[in-house]
């Protein structure tokens, strides 16, 4: 998605470079060992799989090698669908996502806080989105693909009947999607959240491919000769139950995308840092969660706009034993107003992770935590 380890943004429309839209050769996928069968892609003839002059990306999702079968919906050889140990809220939106490493090449998982993707790997995200009759139908697929010169990246729209699904062909993003409330992003909305991990992908690292994560887990990527060694993968997130889960939601939710220490991340100026970092997985109280938020004034741009007490003196962004004044959990509430989180791509409150954050915070006592700043 335009942001990359080389090269610049690419042009409007989610597209970058030149013609050449040939797909790279991936590992053939199951066969006889008991997992799902595969059927092998093959470029339709019938749709016009030609880059526009302006991109490397096609028009029809059909092109782009997700499906063997597309009618079907059988994933092409060597597509893998994954889930990660913890989502992204998404408005409640049911989600599959998948992903393509080329035939005989490697993740570089050295640094396992900041995997790097080679060239030729793809990710889409497919949304099945409720329409007015209470049923789940496909709204949206995205997809990323790493070229030479960085990351491209694109939103299709699904037809109403569910039989095509085409680029979106501005940037200007679908607000309300045939009237789901589904959200299709504008393209700066997407580079928004990926420039915030230094390869652009953010569903993927050791901690959401570990303990819990369905399809691919940081074990099998050995086994599928993705990578070599699994064991600098093997982390932990710290504490009790209470406390892994709600830091395990800020990373997934907050922390990956906009709440941490990259330059680039739209939250970096805040302070207020989220994201799970392999070397400080030691203790609850090593990580940038409760070294940069406990008992910490906002930044002195925070927003309190739409809050029920907008005066900057009452709050923290973590205030142990008081979610009551721990800004974090008021930004959660919101909706509708700059300062609710996530900012952009939602309108509906996550009750469950609300409910995590907020248990948490109930429970910070002493000897554990601080006592409350005043």
């Amino acid at each position: 998605m335009g942001c990359s380890s080389g090269g610049g943004d690419p042009p409007p429309g989610g597209q970058a470079g030149g013609p050449d839209v040939s797909m790279p050769e991936v590992d053939a996928g199951p066969d006889d060992s008991g997992e799902p069968a595969c059927v092998e892609y093959a470029m339709p003839t019938d749709v016009d799989c030609a880059a526009p002059l302006d991109g490397v990306l096609p028009v029809d999702l059909r092109c782009t090698g997700l499906y063997g079968d597309f009618d079907k919906r059988e994933l092409a050889c060597g597509v893998l669908e994954y889930k990660p140990a913890v989502e992204l809220w998404s408005d409640g939106a049911a989600k599959r996502r998948f992903v393509s490493i080329p035939k005989g090449q490697r993740v570089d998982v050295s640094n396992p806080d900041a995997f790097v993707y080679p060239e030729g790997t793809q990710f889409w995200k497919e949304f099945r989105v409720k329409g007015a009759d209470g049923a789940l139908r496909l709204g949206e697929t995205r997809l990323l693909r790493k070229m030479a010169a960085g990351w491209v990246y694109t939103s299709y729209v699904w037809s109403e009947d569910e039989r095509q699904a085409i680029q979106m062909q501005n940037d200007f993003g679908v607000p309300d999607l045939y009237g789901t409330g589904h959200m299709v992003p504008t393209r700066d909305q997407c580079k928004e959240c990926h420039v915030g991990r230094a390869d652009f992908v953010l569903g993927w690292d050791a901690l959401m491919l570990g303990p819990g994560a369905e399809g691919v887990t940081r074990e099998s990527l050995v086994a599928l000769g993705v990578i070599e060694d699994a064991s600098p993968l093997a982390l932990t997130i710290p504490g009790d139950e209470v406390e892994r889960q709600a830091l395990g939601y800020l990373h997934a939710n907050c922390g990956v995308s906009c709440h941490n220490d990259l330059p680039e991340s739209a939250a970096h100026d805040t302070g207020l840092y989220l994201r799970l970092e392999a070397s400080e997985l030691g203790s609850v109280a090593a990580t940038d969660a409760v070294r940069t938020g406990m008992n910490k004034r906002p930044a002195e741009n925070a927003k309190y706009e739409g809050l029920k007490n907008p005066d900057p003196a009452n709050w923290y962004d973590i205030r142990p034993g008081d979610p009551a004044r721990s800004l974090l959990v008021a930004r959660q509430e919101l909706r509708g107003f700059e300062g609710q989180m996530p900012r952009i791509g939602t309108r509906q409150v996550d009750d469950t992770g609300l409910q995590l954050v907020t248990r948490w915070i109930q429970g910070m006592t002493e000897p554990n935590y601080p006592p409350p700043g005043p």
